[in-house]
C-alpha cells in the first residue's frame, strides 16, 4: 500500500498533476458584434490575402467578409489596418496530460484548436468547459491508446499511461463501444498490438462511426495497415518504423537503409493518397533528437522552458523512458555505461532516422498526401503552443510552401475533424489570429501575434501576455529544479 501510494504520487506529479493551476485572467464578456476592419484576410485556399476587408462576427460566428461593410454603432471595432487575419492554428498532436495550464499557452500562441492524442475523462471535462465559455482551444479528444498486454501489464499500463487493454475480438468490440459511450471523438491504435489484434480492432470499429487513428503497431506490417480503415497516422515516422524492421536496420547498414526508404517511399505515399489517409507531421521533434542527444543544454536554453509544467520537465526516476526533459531524466540522453562507440552509434541512428523522415515527407508532398501540423506537445522539447510555430518552420524548411503549411495548420485539420473552423468565411466559428506580418512571405510571421479571437472573443496582445505570465508564476511556485542555467 505504501509503495502504491508513493508510486501513484510520483506518476501523477510526472504528468503535471501537482503543479499549481493558474487562474484564467478575467476578460470582458464576448462582444455581441465584433468588427475587424481594414484587414487583409487569408483566403480559404491559404495562398493569398484579400486586402481592406471588414470581418463581421456575431455571437461567436463569422457572418460576413466584405470591403463594403459599415459596422453598426454597437459593434466592437478592431482596426486591422496593415495587419493580416488568419484562421486560428491547430496542433493535431497534443498531449495535455494533467496540465490544464497548457490551455492558456495554446491560446496565447494563436492555437485555437488541438487534438488531444491520448485522452482522459478529465480532458473531456475540459472540452465541455471550453464549449461552455472557458477560455481555451477547442479540443478534439482521441481515446486512450488501445493495446493488448497481459493482465498485469495491461493493468499497469492503464494506471501509468492511460492505455486501455483488450485481449480478444469480443474484448475489442466491448472496449470500442465503451470508449464511444464515454464521449471520445476517435479511437487510437497503440504501438502495442500484433497483427491479429490490429485487425480485430479494425473489425470492432465497424460498429462505430468514430475514426481509427494513431500508430502503426510495432508488431504489424505495412500490409496490415493497408488492410485496415485507419484514416490518420499520428507521425510521419510510423512509416519509417516498419521499413526499419523490414530492412533490418543496424549501424553498419544505415546508408543502405536510406536508399531502401527512397525506393519504397513513393509507393507508400501513392497508397496513402489513394486511401485519403491524413498524416500528422511531428517533424520538429524528430529533427531535434540528434541535438537532444549531443547538446541538450543548448536546446533547453532556446526553448520556452519556463512555461513547461514542472512535473513534465522534471520527470521522475521511476520511469526511465518517460516524459522528463532535463538532462538527468531526458529519455534520449546518453547512458553513463555507454562507451564512445555506443554513443557515436546513437547519434548516427537519430541522424539517419531524421533523414528517413524527410525522404518520406518529400514523397508525401509529391503525391499530395494531406499533412496535419502536429508537434507531440509535452514531449521534450515541444512546449505547448510555442511548438506549433517551430513545426510550421520545420515543414517550410523541409519543402512545404508557406501556403501548404498554413493549410496544414488550419483548414486541413478542421475538415478532417469535421469542424467549421480553419477558414475565414461566413458561417464558420470566429477562431482567428491577427498578425502584424504576412506569413505567406515568411512563415515565421505566424507568431507575430497582435490579437487572438477565440469563439468571437478578442484577446489583445497584453491579455495574451498576462496569460503567459500567469502560467509562468504557477510553474515557478511548483518548480523543484532551478532552470536558471537554461534561460
Amino acid at each position: 500500500m505504501v509503495f502504491y501510494f508513493y508510486t501513484d504520487y510520483h506518476l501523477t506529479a510526472m504528468y503535471g498533476g501537482h503543479t499549481e493551476r493558474a487562474d484564467t485572467p478575467s476578460f470582458a464578456e464576448r462582444p455581441e458584434v465584433l468588427a475587424i476592419t481594414n484587414v487583409s484576410v487569408l483566403a480559404p485556399t491559404s495562398d493569398s490575402f484579400s486586402e481592406n476587408q471588414t470581418v463581421l462576427v456575431r455571437d461567436g460566428n463569422i457572418v460576413s467578409i466584405s470591403s463594403e461593410t459599415i459596422p453598426s454603432a454597437n459593434a466592437t471595432q478592431i482596426d486591422g489596418r496593415g495587419m493580416f487575419l488568419v484562421p486560428g492554428y491547430t496542433d493535431s498532436h497534443a498531449h495535455l496530460w494533467e496540465s490544464k495550464n497548457d490551455l492558456m499557452l495554446f491560446v496565447a500562441n494563436g492555437v485555437t484548436q488541438i487534438r488531444e492524442m491520448n485522452g482522459s475523462e478529465e480532458n473531456l471535462v475540459w472540452k465541455k468547459e471550453i464549449e461552455e465559455g472557458r477560455v481555451g482551444p477547442d479540443i478534439f479528444v482521441v481515446s486512450p491508446q488501445v493495446a493488448n498486454f497481459g493482465k498485469l501489464t495491461g493493468w499497469f499500463g492503464a494506471w501509468t499511461q492511460r492505455k486501455r487493454n483488450a485481449t480478444s475480438p469480443d474484448g475489442f468490440q466491448q472496449l470500442v463501444k465503451s470508449l464511444e459511450n464515454e464521449g471520445y471523438d476517435a479511437i487510437k491504435a497503440s504501438s502495442f498490438l500484433n497483427s491479429e489484434d490490429y485487425l480485430a480492432l479494425n473489425e470492432a470499429m465497424k460498429e462505430t462511426s468514430l475514426p481509427l487513428v494513431g500508430h502503426i503497431p510495432y508488431f504489424a506490417k505495412l500490409d496490415d495497415f493497408w488492410a485496415v480503415n485507419q484514416t490518420e497516422v499520428a507521425h510521419i515516422e510510423e512509416f519509417v518504423k516498419p521499413l526499419r524492421q523490414e530492412f533490418g536496420y543496424t549501424a553498419e547498414n544505415a546508408g543502405g537503409f536510406l536508399d531502401f526508404v527512397r525506393e519504397r517511399s513513393d509507393e507508400i505515399a501513392e497508397r496513402l493518397k489513394d486511401k485519403n489517409v491524413h498524416v500528422t507531421s511531428t517533424l520538429a521533434l524528430i529533427d531535434s533528437l540528434p541535438e537532444q542527444v549531443t547538446d541538450l543544454d543548448s536546446l533547453l536554453s532556446a526553448s520556452q522552458l519556463q512555461y513547461v509544467n514542472p512535473g513534465i520537465s522534471e520527470g521522475t526516476t521511476l520511469a526511465d523512458r518517460a516524459l522528463g526533459w532535463l538532462p538527468e531524466v531526458n529519455r534520449y540522453r546518453f547512458r553513463d555505461e555507454w562507451d564512445n562507440a555506443r554513443r557515436k552509434e546513437e547519434v548516427e541512428y537519430f541522424q539517419n532516422y531524421s533523414a528517413a523522415l524527410h525522404i518520406m515527407l518529400d514523397a508525401m508532398l509529391k503525391k499530395d498526401v494531406p499533412i496535419l501540423v502536429g508537434t507531440d506537445t509535452n514531449v521534450s522539447v515541444m512546449v505547448p503552443g510555442f511548438s506549433v510555430h517551430e513545426e510550421m518552420q520545420s515543414l517550410n524548411d523541409a519543402g512545404m510552401t508557406t501556403a501548404q503549411v498554413l493549410a496544414a495548420a488550419t483548414s486541413v485539420p478542421a475538415r478532417w475533424m469535421g469542424w467549421k473552423t480553419g477558414e475565414i468565411r461566413p458561417g464558420f466559428k470566429a477562431n482567428m489570429v491577427l498578425l502584424r506580418e504576412n506569413p505567406l512571405l515568411d512563415i515565421r510571421a505566424t507568431d507575430s501575434i497582435e490579437m487572438v479571437v477565440v469563439n468571437g472573443n478578442p484577446l489583445s496582445r497584453s491579455q495574451l501576455d498576462e496569460m503567459l505570465l500567469t502560467v509562468k508564476a504557477a510553474n515557478d511556485k511548483s518548480r523543484k529544479v532551478s532552470i536558471e542555467k537554461w534561460k
